[in-house]
């Protein structure tokens, strides 16, 4: 007849049981290098923002009465408004730009009409008036020598 042994004597692989594969002490060496690391990072950043160095009296800006601050307006909507009607108004007059030149200015509109009145009439229709031209300008000739 087989005896068995007294479980105390045996390894507990052989009794059976599992045993706690995890070696503990990895884990808190891992845990702790994360740590330092952490603390190296925020230290560095720190050093590298300036930490807590205070600007210089000279460096800070003067501030001058309220004129120098800006301020909000209270009712923008009206100042848009007429800004866009004088710029309305500016596009679609006649104004003197230069009197003693003859600059003008004139609408868009109408500006558009003088353009297509003066382009040439498609399909080779000759009844429209030719496009004025800019002149040609013309070869210097060669010094004669030698007449008076």
């Amino acid at each position: 007849m087989a005896r068995n042994p007294s479980e105390g004597s045996l390894p507990a692989v052989q009794r059976g049981h599992e045993i706690f594969d995890l070696d503990v002490s990895y884990v808190r060496w891992f845990s702790l290098a994360i740590v330092v690391l952490l603390i190296v990072t925020a230290a560095t950043a720190f050093a590298m923002l300036g930490g807590f160095r205070l600007p210089h009296a000279a460096a800070a800006p003067v501030v001058e009465g309220p004129a120098s601050a800006p301020t909000l307006q209270s009712a923008p909507q009206d100042e848009l408004r007429t800004y866009r009607r004088a710029k309305a108004a500016a596009l679609e007059g006649y104004h003197w730009i230069d009197r003693r030149g003859g600059v003008v200015q004139i609408p868009i509109e109408r500006a558009m009409e003088m353009v297509a009145a003066q382009a040439p009439a498609p399909h080779g229709d000759q009844t429209a008036d030719p496009p004025i031209l800019p002149p040609r300008p013309t070869a210097p000739r060669p010094a004669q020598r030698g007449k008076p």
